[in-house]
């Protein structure tokens, strides 16, 4: 029998031998180490608001880029918000009224609350009468509609979303000479756009075998042009006599002065003898059905105007734009959208705001980008690398369903109603014009009919 002095001296005697052995009999008795991982959560450099300035062009243009404007930045945040980053794109919008001086204004206002990254931007003019400041403080600009040529320069901070006019200044001759017209008069805006314009068509009509007649720039800030309009209804009427009245054209550049231009060219029989041929700065134009009509159906105004590729995405924004402001947007509202998309993105991509580094990625992420335009690629001077066109012109609506896409007023001529519609196409890559209906002063295919104006008989 064990006496109850045994088990202490032996739990004494195995103590020992284990000090003696090592360590096993200490480590089996005390609990394991837990190796303990320190791991580092990365930071994203970007928190707080990211402003965008907005510089609207004009008045009229205010609507539809403010709806525009509105939606993008919600997708924006929202898309943001999924990532679950700690940012918000918050835009600043300021109206330039129709004047560069104003654009400047604005500018060096959004400048002084900090904004280096800006968008909008429709007018070439205003980003000419701003360009050597942009440059200087390295502010960001992508425009939604600047065309002109003269600003296509390579390694700048200024990119464009739009096809510069080295294409639509090609297309608009073709269809001129299409008509088999061999002689213009041109009245066109006398600044950068127009002049860059301009410049574009002399060069490709003259290569066509045309010839003008005419050009006469205008004061953009006009609101008169009966000096204009008397010297070339003078030239026409003289070219008229040597070529006939089916081979002399009329070819105006502007924008919704048009409408002012337009009434007051009613008192010229010579301009309201011949087809008007324009481009994308008065399409479309409400001003123009609305204040002048009547006149304009007359001379039909067949204009160019880029267009975007069919898909989801443009007519999911295209619905939410209606929604707003009542109807749809054109190229250059969804241009504006895919700016603050790109940049964003850019943004985003980049992960940070400073304009030197955003300026070097941003064509990268546009060429990976497809918008509601259509893919966004940019050529070696940041402007859109190509785009097809659309043909416009004012008809009535006896006509309608010869065209697509109409786009009625509540202007009636002979109890017609008028309209915008596409009346045509032009494929950049082939180069070739499609007619859905070519709109002809005289007879045309839906019939002869006569439009009196003021006691003057048009025929159609």
């Amino acid at each position: 029998m064990k006496s109850a002095k045994t088990t202490p001296i032996l739990f004494i005697v195995l103590l020992v031998v284990g000090v003696i052995i090592g360590y096993p009999v200490g480590y089996y008795m005390a609990p394991p180490k837990i190796e303990e991982k320190i791991v580092e959560k990365p930071v994203y450099p970007l928190k707080g608001e990211i402003p965008i300035g907005v510089i609207v062009a004009s008045t009229e243009n205010l609507e539809t880029e403010r709806a525009t404007v509105e939606i993008a930045i919600e997708e924006v945040n929202n898309y943001v918000k999924a990532l679950g980053l700690p940012i918000t794109f918050k835009a600043y919008i300021e109206n330039a009224e129709g004047s560069a001086t104003k654009a400047f204004e604005k500018l060096q206002s959004l400048y002084a609350k900090g904004i280096r990254i800006t968008v909008g931007w429709r007018w070439s003019s205003h980003i000419r009468a701003c360009y050597d400041y942009i440059q200087a403080n390295k502010i960001l600009v992508i425009s939604d509609g600047s065309t002109s040529p003269l600003l296509s320069i390579a390694d700048d901070f200024v990119f464009r979303l739009p096809t510069p006019d080295t294409v639509q200044g090609v297309v608009i001759p073709k269809i001129i000479v299409d008509y088999g017209v061999k002689a213009i008069a041109v009245l066109q805006r006398a600044d950068t756009w127009g002049d860059g314009l301009y410049a574009v068509v002399e060069g490709e009509f003259k290569k066509l075998g045309g010839t003008i007649i005419e050009r006469v720039r205008y004061d953009p800030e006009k609101t008169e042009f009966s000096a204009e309009l008397a010297i070339l209804a003078s030239k026409i009427d003289s070219a008229i006599k040597t070529y006939g009245k089916d081979k002399v054209g009329f070819l105006l550049l502007a924008f919704d002065e048009a409408a002012v231009i337009q009434s007051q060219a009613k008192g010229y029989p010579a301009l309201m003898s011949v087809l008007w041929f324009g481009s994308d700065g008065h399409v479309w134009s409400d001003r123009l059905v609305d204040e002048a009509g009547q006149y304009a159906v007359v001379v039909r105004h067949i204009c160019t105007y880029a267009t975007t590729t069919n898909s989801t995405l443009r007519m999911n924004f295209a619905e939410k734009h209606k929604a707003k402001v009542g109807y749809v947007p054109g190229t250059y509202s969804i241009c504006l959208y895919d700016s603050i998309w790109l940049v964003a993105k850019t943004i985003l991509e980049a992960a940070t705001t400073d304009t030197t580094v955003l300026k070097k990625i941003l064509p990268d992420v546009a060429a990976r980008y497809f918008g509601a335009s259509g893919w966004c690629l940019l050529d070696k001077n940041g402007d859109r690398a190509a785009m097809d066109y659309d043909i416009w012109a004012v008809i009535k609506e006896s006509e309608a369903k010869y065209a697509t896409f109409v786009y009625y007023y509540n202007v009636t001529v002979g109890g017609e109603r008028l309209a915008w519609a596409i009346v045509g196409s032009y494929s950049a890559t082939t180069g070739a014009i499609k007619w859905f209906f070519k709109p002809t002063l005289g007879s045309s295919s839906v019939g002869e009919y006569h439009i009196v104006v003021d006691d003057v008989d048009y025929k159609l």
